[in-house]
């Protein structure tokens, strides 16, 4: 029953972090990106550095870390029991979408931009408009993309745990994976 308490925790986890983080990401491609685009690119890149910087804080890790831990075990706990029921099909889809299209794309998308963008030295020329229109382009699409799966990831998760209660309440735990109860 632990694993089982462990694994429906770490659902709702999941499911809150992903809309967490789903909204950071909207925040930045409708707000953040447009206004910082409608700066000079020095101050658009500098500012960008800044939030780069200020955002490696406590708070931000433990859902930027937490989230991708919550789903890394349900989806460990989902294969272990086999995927039996429509609740692990999308408790196990909405994890995998949060590792791949949100975690592992920030990992070997956003951070090489952002590392690339910080080692970038102003210059005041018409290059820091070329480096930062490259910038603001691939990365606000790229940022888009981890919007989606965190939403969808959130989606995914809680109608997973929607569907274990309405079927619990019904009666209908019996032949389901520990996850389920």
């Amino acid at each position: 029953m632990a694993a089982a308490d462990a694994a429906n925790a770490a659902m709702l986890a999941g499911t809150v972090g992903s809309g967490l983080l789903g909204g950071l990401y909207f925040i930045f491609s409708f707000c953040v990106m447009q206004a910082l685009n409608t700066q000079p690119p020095a101050t658009a890149i500098h500012v960008m550095n800044s939030i780069n910087e200020a955002i490696i804080n406590p708070p931000f890790f433990l859902i930027f870390m937490g989230t991708p831990l919550a789903c890394c075990y349900v989806l460990f706990r989902c294969v272990k029991e086999g995927i039996r029921s429509p609740d692990h099909t999308l408790a196990a889809s909405g994890a995998l979408l949060l590792l791949v299209g949100e975690f592992l794309l920030t990992a070997f998308v956003h951070v090489p931009k952002n590392d690339a963008l910080a080692r970038y030295v102003v210059t005041g020329s018409g290059n820091d408009a070329t480096v930062w229109a490259k910038y603001f382009t691939s990365w606000t699409r790229w940022n888009h993309v981890r919007m989606l799966a965190s939403i969808a990831t959130s989606a995914l998760l809680a109608s997973a745990l929607s569907l274990r209660g309405a079927r619990l309440s019904a009666g209908g735990g019996a032949g389901t994976a520990p996850l389920m109860h």
